[in-house]
């Protein structure tokens, strides 16, 4: 009788190993693509190209980064989210993909960001900064205002990614401007048109503008946030030049896997990029380059995106945003 129960105990216990599929127990054991849905250069890749290292170290295998920009990165996210559920395919993904673009502000959306994705960890976020080419003789936001306002129809304002295209939205709305919207595909190409001037304002990541700021090749007039940044002490906020301070459009990333993926493996996938995230190594080369860390369980991840998503889809409503 004994030997009965062991052995109906031993079936229980080998059933549930055999649950955990084989390729979950072994993973990883090839290259991981890990798809970008935007352009070399740009925060995002800058992101990647921080984390890909340690972690494809601590998981055993290479990363192979895989820049797919376009429609405001709805396309690099259908490829994640149409994938194969095995691991292999992951995105490190924004606001831009999960929130903004399913709330409404692109179109042609062909998948459902909370039923086809599964979130493994929040990554980082940025902020944002308004910008002019150094001819536009306007030094202060509110004399940007005036000088749009002034001329109307005469200038351009560029976007790369979401962010860029809500906080230009909202300027051009809320002080009712007439100005054009040129959007690009991504940012490095959109700030090397500001520098020489085929368009002259645009309202840009931190990191993917910083050392052209620095290197006075763009000129900053203002930040659309409450207090101003550490990596941009000089630059005034909204609020101290006069103006209303912005809904928060700042971006935001997430490492995202297909719907399906097996726990085991998004479970891997959370401690080792968590643990990447809090190495102080990387905390310190992401706020060089003025990315802050924001590592986070799954459940945290995919709550934060359902929050966003209802954010992005009121302001998107609200502020009469749309890709162009």
């Amino acid at each position: 009788m004994n030997f009965v129960r062991w052995l109906a105990g031993f079936a229980a216990a080998a059933s549930l190993v055999a649950a955990v599929p084989v390729a979950a127990q072994s993973y990883p054991n090839k290259p991981i693509r890990l798809i970008v849905p935007f352009a070399p250069g740009s925060g995002s890749d800058i992101l990647a190209r921080i984390l890909s290292e340690p972690l494809s170290q601590a998981l055993g295998q290479p990363i192979v980064i895989d820049n797919k920009p376009g429609n405001n990165t709805t396309v690099g996210t259908e490829i994640v989210a149409t994938a194969a559920p095995d691991g292999y395919t992951l995105g490190l993904l924004t606001n831009s993909g999960l929130a903004a673009s399913p709330g409404g502000l692109t179109s042609g959306v062909r998948y459902d960001p909370v039923k086809d994705l599964s979130y493994v960890t929040l990554v980082a976020s940025v902020n944002y900064v308004w910008l002019v080419n150094n001819d536009v003789k306007a030094k202060t936001a509110p004399e940007l205002i005036e000088l749009i306002r002034t001329n109307p129809g005469k200038y351009n304002y560029a976007s790369g990614n979401t962010g860029g295209i809500a906080y230009g939205g909202y300027i051009k709305n809320a002080h009712k401007l007439d100005v054009t919207h040129v959007p690009y595909k991504s940012t490095p190409p959109a700030l090397a048109d500001l520098i020489s001037g085929h368009v002259q304002i645009m309202v840009a990541d931190v990191p993917a503008s910083l050392s052209m700021i620095r290197a006075g090749k763009i000129r900053p007039v203002g930040v659309p946030s409450a207090k101003r940044y550490e990596l941009l002490p000089d630059v005034p906020t909204f609020v101290e030049s006069g103006l209303a301070t912005p809904p928060n459009m700042d971006g935001w990333w997430a490492l995202v896997a297909p719907a399906g993926t097996p726990n085991e493996i998004l479970d891997r996938l959370n401690k080792e990029v968590v643990k990447v995230l809090e190495t102080e190594a990387i905390k310190t080369k992401l706020l060089q380059s003025s990315l802050v860390p924001t590592p986070s369980t799954r459940e945290q991840a995919a709550q934060y995106q359902k929050d966003q998503l209802q954010v992005w889809t009121k302001m998107v409503k609200d502020l009469n945003l749309k890709v162009d």
